[in-house]
């Protein structure tokens, strides 16, 4: 299955697999620590870093099936996670999110032992990625994966402090 040219999906091979790497840890630890089942985390991470998608770029990335991908959009759409539109001309649904959705201060006290596996695996992506720069600069979905990375790192220690105050309980 091709990916859609209306959207981000078709990436480099090497940036791929860096992409995949994130969906995959992310998507097992989202799974662990939120409840959701590992399809929808999955999907959720793609659209996090890829921001616009359909239901085939959706199959392509993931490999499951239209079943899985509408179930899991289904579920984004009810929890506001990401939102539909129709691309102009077609009757293609595309799915976009536009921002990172709010996430309950019950997910990040959930979140406390995995914060430092999960950066220590950004640091050794972020720094394969430096190293490799001039490399792979070029190659078609760097600066998106390479800006995710970035982006998650920042949020981390915010996440931390969150979730100390959290715990400290009411002022």
């Amino acid at each position: 299955m091709k990916p859609s040219n209306n959207t981000s999906s078709a990436f480099d091979p090497e940036i791929r697999k860096i992409e995949e790497e994130i969906v995959d840890f992310f998507s097992k630890k989202g799974s662990e620590f939120t409840g959701k089942h590992p399809h929808v985390s999955m999907v959720m991470i793609y659209f996090y870093v890829r921001k616009r998608l359909t239901q085939r770029d959706l199959q392509m990335l993931t490999g499951l099936s239209a079943g899985s991908v509408s179930k899991a959009v289904r579920q984004l759409i009810d929890m506001n996670m990401i939102t539909k539109d129709t691309i102009a001309g077609t009757h293609t649904r595309i799915y976009t999110m536009d921002k990172i959705p709010f996430i309950s201060p019950r997910f990040f006290l959930s979140t406390g032992r995995y914060i430092g596996n999960i950066e220590e695996e950004l640091k050794e992506m972020k720094k394969t990625l430096d190293e490799n720069k001039e490399k792979m600069k070029n190659l078609e979905g760097y600066d998106r994966i390479y800006n995710t990375i970035t982006r998650m790192l920042g949020l981390i220690p915010l996440t931390e402090v969150f979730m100390k105050t959290l715990e400290r309980g009411p002022i």
